[in-house]
């Protein structure tokens, strides 16, 4: 696989430590698409809920890591003077923060860019009450080459050979035929001239225009995303020093999913309506009495919790092409186990779309490396 700038990939970790990312990645994110399939065929606009308690789960079960007992002031004789209980008070009450390895300011340049991706990711989860189907979906998040190629050319001074431009141009044109095929539900009319026609087509319209804008949240998110893996890998490499990479995903994990909450204050009547409906589901098994909708959203917050612990120690230990790579080839997986599983729709030009993207995705992953201009020649331009 082409590498990009040196500094990410050349970890020197063993191959056993590289190859528990890509393992967490599969398996987790692959076993949370069909959990969370199964919530939206319920309910579609539990999106929002869906996200909120991802966070939540990441960030309860991340937080005894980042807490510490503060030796300075926990006196060592607490233990013997005290009984088991006023020592574990005791204990508990010098209770603080991990410190952070790195500095703050780098943690609130990266968690208010994720935080802002967020903000924009909950109306972009709800784009499965635009009619966006899963498929579609997970078609267009995996196109991150797309954006990351863009906004390295712009923003970051990659500079790509005409290989790499025609597979970003197949990528593209896998894209539009996948919205193509999705598009063609809207006017599938089979009797447009009969009684009912005119409801017929303001129907159509309107669906039409609700799919438009989830296909326009799609869009922008992936250039937001784009955006953050290249912050992302910039601040390894600016922090690399400061401790194990492992321990910086760890970090920025943690206040990124702090920050994360922040978007929900606005959304908080929808994460109660689907919270509603949720507990209100039927069991799934007569013998165990719990909503359906509840084991699901705990199945897919499990998968979740792995999947993204994943995908920081990837960022950490390889270049944003790296990650993007093995999102795509993991998201084309999911693509399949979808139609398989669920039997969502799929037309010729879904079929000619996927081999277009993921084709495209990885032909790039066998050009040579992007090259960077140096800041002098950044100044003469």
């Amino acid at each position: 696989m082409a590498k990009e700038e040196a500094g990410v990939d050349d970890d020197g970790g063993g191959f056993l430590q590289k190859s528990v990312p890509f393992l967490m990645v599969f398996g987790g994110c692959m076993s949370a698409v069909i959990a969370m399939e199964y919530v939206l065929k319920a309910n579609p606009q539990a999106g929002n809920l869906l996200s909120l308690s991802e966070f939540a789960f990441v960030l309860l079960q991340s937080l005894p890591s980042r807490l510490e007992v503060n030796a300075h002031q926990f006196r060592r004789d607490a233990w013997s003077q005290a009984t088991l209980g006023h020592a574990l008070l005791a204990a508990l009450g010098k209770l603080r923060l991990t410190p952070l390895k790195m500095p703050l300011s780098s943690h609130a340049a990266a968690s208010a860019l994720v935080a802002a991706v967020d903000g924009v990711r909950e109306p972009e989860e709800v784009a499965f009450g635009f009619n966006i189907s899963v498929p579609i979906h997970t078609l267009f998040r995996s196109c991150n080459v797309i954006a990351s190629v863009l906004l390295g050319y712009a923003l970051f001074r990659q500079r790509y050979t005409m290989k790499q431009l025609v597979c970003v141009v197949v990528i593209t044109v896998g894209i539009f035929l996948g919205s193509v095929g999705d598009a063609k539900q809207f006017f599938g009319c089979t009797d447009c001239g009969g009684k009912g026609a005119g409801a017929a087509a303001s129907s159509d319209d309107a669906g039409f225009m609700r799919w438009t804008f989830g296909i326009a949240l799609l869009v922008f998110v992936q250039l937001l995303q784009g955006f953050l893996g290249h912050t992302q890998a910039h601040l390894y490499r600016l922090h690399c020093l400061r401790g194990t990479k492992g321990e910086l995903a760890e970090e920025f994990l943690f206040t990124s999913h702090v920050v994360s909450f922040l978007p929900f204050i606005f959304l908080w009547s929808d994460v109660l309506a689907a919270a509603r409906l949720a507990w209100n589901s039927a069991p799934l098994f007569d013998w165990l009495p719990i909503p359906s909708q509840l084991l699901y959203f705990l199945a897919n917050n499990l998968c979740q919790l792995v999947c993204i612990k994943g995908v920081f120690r990837l960022s950490a230990h390889f270049t944003p092409l790296t990650v993007n790579i093995t999102l795509s080839v993991r998201k084309f997986a999911s693509v399949i186990v979808s139609i398989l599983w669920f039997g969502n729709p799929w037309t010729v030009l879904h079929s000619v779309a996927t081999v277009a993207i993921f084709g495209g995705v990885f032909a790039y992953s066998q050009c040579p490396a992007a090259t960077k201009l140096p800041q002098d020649s950044k100044k003469k331009e």
